[in-house]
């Protein structure tokens, strides 16, 4: 395991403060909270340096926060790996949030999970049908998509860059990228939000 390229830890600082501006610019609606520094945890290299950079990230479709495993180095030395996971006890590093209601989402912390696999340190995500379905049949392949080799790519491409529309895509299915709204003043717009924010701040398309 090596430690995340120090210029992709810089570039996304960059993109959080520039996203911080643009939506404070034009008002989407989205939530950027942060930064909230974390102390590193050698067997996760670069996964804190990551969650250091920011609090909370949430739009139409997406809520990230670090996992609550790593918020302090004794609490991820007290956390016990479930013997019994088919997956390895992964962290769950965001959710989705398209299946939660808006008037729910104070209370209720996601939908489906996306996962950081604390072996290999790849984020994956895989329904929670499927994760089921792993632990009831563990001698069983199940599906699940690969989404980038590590946290900082991850956050970097598929949630601050443009390989946005490809989380999407992976999470909810190619339809979902092409929503749009019908009314308002957003009208013709992608129905996302935090897409809507990229593109204003020409990081995605």
């Amino acid at each position: 395991m090596t430690r995340p390229d120090p210029a992709v830890l810089t570039r996304i600082a960059e993109k959080l403060e520039l996203l911080t501006r643009v939506e404070a610019e034009h008002g989407f609606g989205v939530r950027i909270e942060g930064p909230a520094p974390l102390e590193p945890i050698a067997d996760l290299p670069g996964v804190a340096e990551v969650y250091s950079l920011f609090q909370r990230l949430e739009g139409d479709n997406f809520r990230f926060h670090a996992p609550k495993e790593i918020l302090t180095p004794q609490a991820w030395a007290e956390h016990e790996v479930d013997p019994n996971d088919p997956m390895g006890s992964p962290l769950i590093v965001g959710y989705e949030m398209d299946s939660v209601p808006p008037g729910l989402r104070a209370e209720i912390r996601g939908g489906d999970p996306i996962y950081l696999d604390r072996e290999d340190l790849d984020v994956y995500y895989m329904e929670s049908s499927a994760y089921v379905y792993q632990y009831e049949h563990p001698d069983e392949d199940v599906e699940f998509t690969v989404i980038a080799p590590d946290v900082a790519t991850f956050f970097d491409e598929h949630v601050l860059g443009p390989r946005y529309p490809e989380l999407t895509s992976v999470v909810f299915g190619p339809a979902a990228t092409e929503q749009r709204l019908r009314k308002g003043r957003h009208a013709g717009e992608y129905a996302d939000n935090w897409r809507r924010l990229l593109i204003a701040a020409g990081l995605s398309s």
